[in-house]
Order: C-alpha cells, then sequence, then structure tokens
C-alpha cells in the first residue's frame, strides 16, 4: 500500500470507529486486508493476529500508534459520515445488495443517537418508508449515494471496512406493507 492508501484507510476506519461501525474485534479483518496489500507497520501486523474477540484493551495502543505514526486526526461528524458513506458505495459497486436502497437505508444507522450528522440524518427520515409505499421515496436521492467518489482502496480492505455496516442489511428484500410512522 502506498501511504495515500494506508492514510485512506486509516482515516476510514476512525471515521467508522466515531460513528460506531467498527468494534475492535473487527480490526482483526481490516489489518489482514492491509497486510495483504502490502502495509508492513508492525502494529498492523499484531492488529491481524488479534482473535475477533478482541477488546479494547487489546486494539486501542496498536490503532492509537498507528494513526499516530500516519498522523490521522479525528474527524467531525459530518466529515466523517460521508467518509464512511464512500465506504459502502465503493462496497456496493463491487457487490450489489438484494435489497432497495442500500445506501440509504446503511447510512440511516449512522444518524442515532445524536443525529448530528445531516446526510445521516436525510437517510433516516426516509429509511422507514422504503417498504411500505406510503411515502414516495426519491430515487435519484439513492442514486446520488451511489455515486459518491472512490475511496480508490484495495477491494480486500474495502470489504473488511465495510463488513460491519453491510452486516446491518436485510439478507432479502423485506415484504412491503405499511409501517405505523
Amino acid at each position: 500500500m502506498d501511504e495515500a492508501s494506508v492514510r485512506t484507510a486509516l482515516s476510514v476506519a476512525r471515521s467508522a470507529e466515531l460513528r460506531g461501525c467498527l468494534a475492535p474485534g473487527d480490526w482483526p479483518d481490516v489489518a489482514v486486508g492491509m497486510l495483504l496489500e502490502g502495509n508492513d507497520d508492525p502494529e498492523i501486523a499484531e492488529l491481524a493476529g488479534l482473535s475477533r474477540q478482541a477488546t479494547g484493551w487489546d486494539t486501542e495502543p496498536l490503532v492509537a500508534a498507528v494513526y499516530e505514526r500516519h498522523e490521522i486526526p479525528a474527524a467531525g461528524t459530518d466529515e466523517s459520515t460521508e467518509l464512511v458513506a464512500r465506504l459502502p458505495a465503493d462496497d456496493l459497486r463491487a457487490r450489489p445488495a438484494a435489497v432497495t436502497a442500500p445506501m440509504i437505508r446503511l447510512l440511516a444507522r449512522l444518524a442515532p443517537p445524536d443525529f448530528a450528522s445531516d446526510l445521516a440524518y436525510r437517510c433516516f427520515r426516509v429509511e422507514e418508508y422504503l417498504d411500505c409505499g406510503c411515502a414516495q421515496v426519491d430515487p435519484a436521492f439513492e442514486a446520488e449515494l451511489r455515486q459518491l467518489p472512490t475511496l480508490r482502496l484495495a477491494p480486500s480492505v474495502v470489504e473488511a471496512l465495510a463488513r460491519p455496516l453491510r452486516s446491518t442489511l436485510p439478507a432479502a428484500q423485506p415484504p412491503p406493507g405499511h409501517h405505523d410512522h
């Protein structure tokens, strides 16, 4: 991985952590993806050797050292949401989902509890109407989300970073029906 790719991957990871989309137990998969792409940070190698049951006590010192070495700042809420949004956009371009409006469904999960991101809040507001047909959801909004700029990361890194968020998508299209709003 060149330095720009390492910085991008780490910035996305830090933003995903901030938005609650990357837990300590997710770091081993992310680190393996980065190792496969040629990252040679010793902390990344150590993270790759941890189990999925790793806790923050295991990962935090290693992750903090990597962030410090590569000077990865913590992003603000809107900036981190935008960066995390580009991740599933890249992932869905490579591996389409079996449900309508997957970007809206994924980004809606980033809104609670503080609703501080405008993009996540817009997705949250329309998500409940996706499967009921009682309100029209603008298909251009989903298309706009899917066209977010690529992160230009290797597929193995994108998949590892996107896995925790993507796991929140339904496996199949939910049945249509009216929901109390």
